[in-house]
């Protein structure tokens, strides 16, 4: 009889585990994908920056940055090129607007970024930052001006000398 209850008990912890795999296979393919906003607000239009260069839409991106920058990057091909240089695109970075203050015809966006690890079955961790960017509002709309250190934004443009 013993050997009968201690199999049932290890019958229901390896059906538990079984449950588990499947309902987290289930949380990260039905995982939404993000979108862009629709909206035309500072942290809009911050999100579709990161968005777009997270997916590759460098000609999007570009339509997003101020060609007021001193450095601003000649071409959608230099725009490409310079975040190349320092970015590597990792599917597993999430970001998120947490805060926008706005004052006039300038704004000032919060955005946190999130990078999970994976180190196998059962080593992984996650960091996570902060960062803001500053837009200015302009005919064409907000427009990105400045960022401060984060891994899509080329310190350069903020540079007479551009990025050479």
């Amino acid at each position: 009889m013993r050997i009968q209850s201690v199999d049932r008990f290890l019958l229901a912890i390896a059906g538990g585990a079984v449950v588990l795999v499947i309902i987290a296979v289930v949380v990260v393919f039905t995982r939404a994908a993000p979108a862009y906003r629709t909206g035309n607000e500072p942290g809009d239009v911050a999100f579709n920056y990161i968005l777009a260069v997270q997916r590759g839409d460098y000609e999007r991106a570009y339509s997003y940055l101020s060609p007021t920058l001193p450095g601003y990057p000649r071409s959608v091909a230099d725009l490409r090129e310079q975040l190349s240089r320092v970015q590597s695109y990792d599917s597993d970075t999430s970001y998120e607007v947490i805060k926008t203050e706005i004052s006039g015809d300038r704004a000032i966006v919060t955005v946190r970024e999130t990078i999970a690890y994976r180190g196998g079955l059962f080593s992984s961790s996650q960091s996570s930052n902060t960062f803001t960017i500053e837009l200015t509002q302009t005919d064409a709309g907000w427009q990105l001006t400045s960022g401060s250190n984060w891994r899509l934004w080329m310190w350069c443009w903020e540079q007479k000398e551009g990025c050479s």
